[in-house]
């Protein structure tokens, strides 16, 4: 049994850890982007019409009310979008965390129909058809924000958003009003007679699908990193970080005049100061609001000073990608090396046995590496934390292997755990009374599912001899059961990062 005393401590340490490394992959990545996609990230003027209404020709940012970020295209993210008859190549979108006008997030206002109720006028009325199209510098050809239905699995259409070479209705957007009050809903009681103002909380409808543009707190990975995601839905969908400051479906149209009042309200901030001990942190808040790399990279610098950075999980974010990608089981076979040395079944070994078992798999710890883990995993006797400078001589070399395990990943989401219990049902199915034991595995295991085996590095009874290693038959029958069936597939879903492969390639196991 683990002890509880420690629980709440990994569960702090375990959201820390991940911000971190989540920070740290973005901005590696939006580094990267910066050199390969600069001409997307350099500053470009919007439209400035001077009386405050929204026009036709037009180009603006907009802005969800939700992230308070911009809606960007992704150049660099190919999507395949079912455009009527035909199939084209479109390009993802999300928001970010930046204010500032570029060709990513400026979009040109465009009249579906010259011919509509309002004339001549150059004004956007609500409830008249627009067009966004994208900026001249991400394509040769101009694109569209355009709306679309996807075939999905289970038979129900999927909205997917993205901008393609498309101008037919599902680019076609009708603007709605946002948030209102009552007050506002008797005194303009005919919105198709009302201007949209730069500012105004507007919704932004399909006319091809009925859904409703929209961005949440849902973190996605782009070509620039970790962004927010864009999809097409109808009412108000939460996101997943807390983040949510608006409606998901509420957005505003604004020109880099708006932005620059933002800017100086940041310049009154002046500088925005991270002490840590006797250090202090400074950061610029207007480049922190019209550089993204300056951004990204400022953050992560914070997390550093503040103690829950680099200095503190450096050691981490080196050995867990190893223990990772190396093999299918490695991670296993060292928590299994791991509960061999716990004389006391505690959760707890010296610390050179640790060390030890890492050089097993080619980790060598420097003398920091060594101290950094001693200080997250360092315990007492009974597995409880423990800092090293307090601790009594004769317990500073202990340390917490199952919170080391912990740390490196969450338990199985749903959508995995409910293959593997697919997996287990079939092997009950084929045992009398549901009693399955390692004659079942032997029977079902299909060895050929190996990535090894797949690759050609390995043979498929050199997989099989692999897998049957892996388990331990306690029972004197020896019974597997689903606790034991499931720590396994724990094990290997930690060496899997990618959801679709761990499902496949355990249905695959077992012929589901």
């Amino acid at each position: 049994m683990e002890a509880p005393d420690w629980t709440e401590s990994v569960q702090v340490e375990e959201k820390n850890l991940q911000e971190y490394l989540c920070q740290k992959q973005h901005t590696m990545v939006l580094q990267g982007a910066v050199h390969t996609l600069q001409h997307t990230l350099v500053s470009v003027p919007t439209t400035r019409a001077g009386d405050g209404f929204v026009h036709f020709g037009d180009m603006l940012i907009l802005c969800s009310a939700c992230t308070r970020g911009l809606l960007q295209v992704d150049p660099a993210a190919a999507v395949t979008v079912n455009a009527g008859s035909v199939e084209v190549q479109g390009c993802k979108l999300s928001t970010g965390s930046v204010i500032s006008s570029c060709p990513r997030s400026n979009f040109t206002v465009g009249r579906v129909d010259d011919n509509d109720s309002h004339g001549t006028d150059t004004c956007v009325y609500y409830g008249q058809l627009i067009r966004l199209g994208t900026h001249e510098a991400l394509a040769d050809k101009p694109c569209y924000l355009y709306a679309s239905t996807q075939s999905s699995d289970d038979g129900s259409g999927q909205v997917l958003i993205s901008v393609c070479p498309r101008a037919a209705e599902g680019s076609h957007w009708r603007v709605c009003r946002g948030s209102k009050n009552q007050a506002d809903a008797q005194r303009d009681a005919d919105d198709s007679r009302r201007k949209v103002e730069l500012g105004d909380l507007i919704r932004l409808e399909s006319v091809a699908t009925g859904c409703e543009l929209q961005s949440n707190g849902v973190v996605i990975m782009t070509s620039y990193g970790n962004e927010y995601e864009v999809f097409g839905s109808n009412g108000h969908v939460p996101g997943g970080r807390d983040v949510d400051r608006g409606r998901s479906f509420e957005w505003s149209f604004l020109d880099d005049h708006l932005s620059e009042q933002a800017l100086v309200a940041a310049q009154k901030k002046h500088e925005m100061a991270v002490a840590a001990g006797a250090r202090t942190f400074r950061s610029d808040p207007v480049a922190m609001l019209q550089d993204p790399l300056y951004r990204a990279e400022t953050q992560l610098a914070e997390m550093d000073e503040a103690g829950a950075g680099e200095k503190r999980y450096a050691v981490l974010a080196r050995i867990y990608p190893i223990l990772r990608n190396s093999d299918m089981h490695t991670i296993r076979r060292l928590r299994r090396m791991c509960e061999a040395s716990d004389e006391e079944g505690v959760g707890v070994i010296g610390t050179h046995i640790f060390h030890g078992l890492l050089s097993w798999v080619c980790i060598r710890l420097t003398k920091e590496e060594a101290r950094q883990l001693q200080t997250l995993f360092g315990c007492d006797g009974e597995g409880k934390p423990l800092d090293p400078c307090d601790a009594p001589e004769g317990e500073r070399d202990l340390l917490n292997y199952r919170r080391f395990f912990r740390l490196m990943g969450a338990t199985m989401r749903p959508f995995r755990l409910s293959a593997v219990k697919d997996a287990f049902k079939k092997l009950e199915d084929n045992a009398i009374a549901k009693m399955v034991d390692i004659t079942h595995l032997q029977k079902l295991f299909c060895a050929t599912a190996h990535p090894k085996v797949q690759d050609g590095s390995m043979s498929i009874e050199e997989a099989r001899e692999e897998f049957f290693r892996q388990w331990e038959l306690d029972h004197p029958e020896g019974r597997i059961t689903w606790e034991a069936f499931r720590a396994y597939y724990d094990d290997v879903s930690l060496a899997v990062a990618d959801d679709q492969i761990f499902v496949e390639l355990v249905r695959s196991s077992w012929n589901l």
